[in-house]
């Protein structure tokens, strides 16, 4: 039996209306068995409601980039997950190193926003990976490990997880296979004991020349898109390539 593949478009914060209007239109030509394969775009928010009327009735699912941790309240420039859900989002990127960079999110802050997307019955994807010197020192593992043990809480039964090493986002370079074959294996074993069975994404420069590989990796279930995901006569290349 062929394992279901996730292909999440992580459009960051690109494309216009007319833009994500016109994506919409090529990427629903398409052809997959969604049986087999999950394709979820997660724009900015400002174009989710757009998204939302156009995917209406369609396979094409919609996710987001981000939600906030409380379902309403003074959070200025903050989104809430029941909002998300109201425009038909089924999944959130939490925990993106972008994310934590750049708003300075903490384990804590990451786990209590996957409890509050749960609590509407949006699917949290879970992003962990290292940076290069954590790679270069070989304690990638560890870290991998703490942000597992740090960001998920213990009552969550469905897992999405996201492996994207800090040091391949939008480089261009990517680990070696068998390097992303043993982060996966470290992340399904850390959560087996858990009683968990994670669907495993790889995310970090993944385009239409490497993903049929990256996809073949045993315990990968799919890729977090960054750039690729731009254009989607690109992306229907790797939708079809599954």
């Amino acid at each position: 039996m062929k394992k279901k593949i996730f292909i999440v478009a992580n459009w960051k914060m690109n494309l216009s209306i007319k833009d994500a209007t016109k994506f919409i239109t090529i990427i629903k030509r398409a052809k997959y068995d969604d049986k087999i394969t999950k394709v979820i775009i997660c724009p900015q928010f400002l174009l989710i409601p757009k998204l939302s009327h156009l995917l209406q009735n369609n396979r094409v699912l919609l996710g987001a980039q981000d939600s906030h941790y409380n379902l309403s309240g003074a959070f200025t420039g903050d989104t809430s997950s029941e909002l998300l859900k109201y425009f038909n989002c089924e999944y959130v990127i939490l925990g993106h190193s972008e994310r934590r960079q750049y708003h300075n999110e903490t384990y804590n802050i990451v786990k209590q926003k996957i409890l509050t997307a749960v609590s509407v019955k949006i699917k949290p994807i879970i992003c962990v990976g290292e940076t290069l010197d954590e790679r270069k020192k070989k304690n990638y593992k560890k870290v991998i490990e703490d942000q597992l043990e740090k960001c998920l809480p213990t009552n969550i039964k469905e897992v999405i997880i996201a492996y994207e090493p800090i040091w391949s986002i939008g480089t261009g370079v990517i680990p070696k296979y068998s390097e992303i074959e043993e982060v996966s294996n470290i992340i399904y074993e850390f959560l087996k004991k858990k009683k968990l069975h994670p669907k495993i994404l790889y995310g970090g420069s993944v385009n239409k020349k490497n993903f049929k590989d990256i996809i073949s990796i045993k315990n990968i279930c799919g890729g977090l898109i960054g750039g690729a995901s731009l254009n989607p006569h690109e992306l229907i290349e790797m939708i079809e390539k599954v």
